[in-house]
């Protein structure tokens, strides 16, 4: 059922006021990387909106005084699902506050994933890793490069919704690091076989989660084993029960909250009612797979709004004619990545399900193998066997999404998916679907590597530091596939908290795959043992795209104390209040205002004329410390406004400056 509001308080418009109670309400289950990664896709005043807050709690007592059962609540659809008899029903329908109800649909999740036979081969080139068996679905989506140059998922929160996860109990996963996870079928905290569940619950999960990120060398290695974990066990096996969607809908709501960036879901829904029709189902004719239409298709478009990547299977219900879809939802919304599956001899696997949607998008997005994909078996603490199924194609697929965002953190999720969609190999059939991209294999296999290197420079994750004859040697590698310029690989430093930095030029010390790029190293000069050293190194390449790592999205810098080889990331904090020149000046009609802010303040940004009338207020906000160079440029438009000289200004309770610009039109 779903409700008119969140209670009798109408809020206006879809952003929350910060000054409401409200707001700081959504701050106990939002959690601060949450708000990192949604920066990143809405506008400053609208990082927490109407929809994050929680149902109105009177609504819910007056449906349950009303004999319902209450299940599971979202609050991005305002609504919640109930167990109730058709008079309880009726009652519930006439409140006030109540939109509509709507019966649950009965869905069945269909896998059919299989085990396979399968003659494994070995990497043809020499790797950093020993992939085991697991090297070709490696070197099928070219992640290899990747974790050659460091970039191995590092800092990126994955979430996983499946049937369970019994992770702490094999060999490839129970080192991984796994932050949160809960059961949304028990209520607990254990996504583990538990006293009810059937023998082989957990098994689907452990294999999907083993395919993105096991990490075993010499056995199984995934995309994205370096990643940070949210695991959510949604679905029930030993029945069909009528509550799974909107498990799996809560689920993606709790991991958002979290901060996860990447979502892989091996599930997919469609209608199944063994009595016969029911109008509630989900159905081809009723044209249903519209994207817009189930709840967890609604669930994924809400979360890809606030910046997280889907990753979903299609579906195993064989391949269709291109016109008519055979897809399962969630894999019909808009805004994320369905994933098929294809063989190694790169031709679709015939249980693969294929597009388009109802309402004409292409579909799938990308494909990437599902047959015989090696895994992480619950039979035993170092089991491995092959399986197939686009439930395997779609972990290997998140994995990749990962490694994309390991490397360039401040992309967006429909950046990932164009770098996915555009860098694709076609998989394409000369009689049946001769054109890309098509509804059989979408814009064809993925590559991690040259979709990570789609926007430009890359870096690995992390540099190094070695000590040879007291001399201390910085190590990175760096990328490019319109090669580095050699000379503008430049480590800046800091010695102990200054804000001043010195620069020096790095060197290459070896190329890899393209002839410029490779590890560039350089000396630290001279230091006491101990001194702390704060530095980052920036890098362009040959087509004049930019650089740094860290990434100044993380507002932070790398650190090392003389004399040791351990490195941290540290925050990029001034040591000083500033306030710049604005850029461009003069403008017409845009132009960009930063400041350096050492600690965390109340900070209010405002723009006047040269009468002193308040033109507007740009920020009126508690901003966390950080230096000019590390946040991104406030934005003032000065569209409608007359050419003359205007004034900014910015206060804190420890400061206020205030600098001229002018407007030219």
């Amino acid at each position: 059922m779903y409700f008119r509001d969140k209670g009798p308080q109408h809020f206006s418009g879809a952003a929350l006021s910060k000054k409401l109670p409200e707001y700081l309400k959504t701050l106990e289950y939002i959690t601060p990387r949450a708000l990192e990664r949604r920066a990143k896709v809405l506008p400053p005043d609208a990082i927490i909106g109407i929809g994050d807050l929680p149902l109105h709690q009177p609504y819910l007592n007056q449906v349950r005084s009303a004999g319902a059962v209450l299940q599971r609540q979202s609050r991005w659809l305002n609504a919640t699902s109930v167990i109730a008899t058709a008079d309880q029903l009726a009652t519930i329908a006439q409140f006030p506050f109540v939109l509509r109800v709507a019966p649950v649909v009965i869905l069945r999740r269909k896998n059919r994933d299989d085990q396979h036979s399968f003659q494994f081969q070995t990497l043809d080139k020499a790797a950093t890793l020993d992939y085991g068996p697991s090297a070709l679905q490696m070197q099928m989506i070219n992640v290899p490069p990747l974790h050659d140059l460091g970039i191995t998922g590092h800092n990126v929160i994955v979430g996983m919704l499946d049937t369970g996860f019994r992770w702490r109990a094999h060999e490839s996963l129970q080192s991984r690091n796994v932050i949160a996870e809960h059961d949304f079928i028990q209520n607990d905290d254990t996504t583990a076989n538990q006293v009810g569940d059937s023998f082989s619950q957990d098994q689907h999960g452990t294999l999907t989660m083993s395919a993105l990120g096991g990490y075993k060398p010499g056995r199984l290695i995934g995309p994205a084993f370096d990643a940070c974990f949210v695991l959510a066990k949604t679905e029930y096996l030993p029945s069909e029960t009528m509550i799974e969607e909107d498990n799996w809908a809560e689920a993606l709501e709790w991991m958002e909250g979290l901060g996860v960036e990447v979502a892989s879901s091996s599930l997919g829904y469609n209608d199944f009612d063994p009595l016969g029709p029911n109008p509630g189902d989900y159905t081809w004719a009723n044209g249903d797979f519209d994207g817009r239409t189930s709840v967890t298709a609604l669930a994924c478009v809400r979360a890809a709004r606030l910046g997280m990547l889907i990753c979903n299977a299609m579906g195993n219900e064989g391949n269709g004619d291109g016109t008519t879809g055979t897809m399962l939802t969630p894999a019909d919304a808009d805004s994320i990545i369905s994933v098929g599956a294809i063989n190694y001899s790169y031709q679709i696997a015939g249980f693969s399900s294929t597009g388009p949607t109802n309402d004409g998008r292409t579909k799938p997005d990308v494909v990437a193998p599902g047959v015989g994909v090696y895994c992480a078996s619950t039979s035993g603490f170092s089991s491995y066997f092959n399986i197939s199924g686009t439930s395997l194609a779609t972990p290997l697929t998140g994995g990749a999404a990962t490694l994309l965002l390991s490397a360039r953190p401040e992309l967006t999720p429909f950046q990932v998916r164009d770098a996915l969609r555009n860098t694709a190999s076609p998989i394409i059939d000369s009689v049946f679907y001769p054109s890309n991209p098509n509804n059989f294999t979408g814009w064809g296999l993925i590559d991690a590597f040259r979709a990570a290197l789609f926007f430009g420079p890359i870096f690995s994750n992390n540099p190094t530091v070695s000590i040879v004859d007291s001399s201390h040697d910085v190590t990175i590698s760096v990328a490019s596939k319109d090669g580095i310029n050699p000379n503008s690989v430049i480590f800046h430093y800091a010695i102990g908290n200054s804000s001043s930095f010195d620069s020096i030029p790095m060197m290459l010390d070896s190329s890899m795959f393209f002839a410029t790029s490779g590890r560039y190293k350089v000396v630290v000069p001279s230091q006491a043992i101990g001194t702390l050293v704060r530095f980052y190194i920036s890098a362009e390449d040959s087509v004049s795209l930019t650089y740094q790592s860290p990434p100044s999205i993380t507002n932070k810098l790398w650190q090392l104390n003389y004399g040791t080889t351990e490195v941290d990331m540290s925050p990029m904090v001034p040591q000083g209040y500033a306030l710049m020149q604005n850029y461009p000046n003069p403008f017409n009609p845009m132009t960009k205002i930063s400041f350096d802010l050492p600690r965390r303040e109340h900070v209010r940004i405002q723009v006047f004329s040269v009468l002193g009338e308040l033109i507007a207020t740009l920020v009126d906000d508690v901003v966390n410390a950080g230096s000019a160079m590390s946040r991104a440029p406030i934005i003032f438009d000065g569209a409608g406004l007359p050419s003359g000289v205007y004034f900014y200004r910015v206060s804190t309770p420890s400061f206020t400056s205030t600098k001229k610009m002018m407007l030219i039109r």
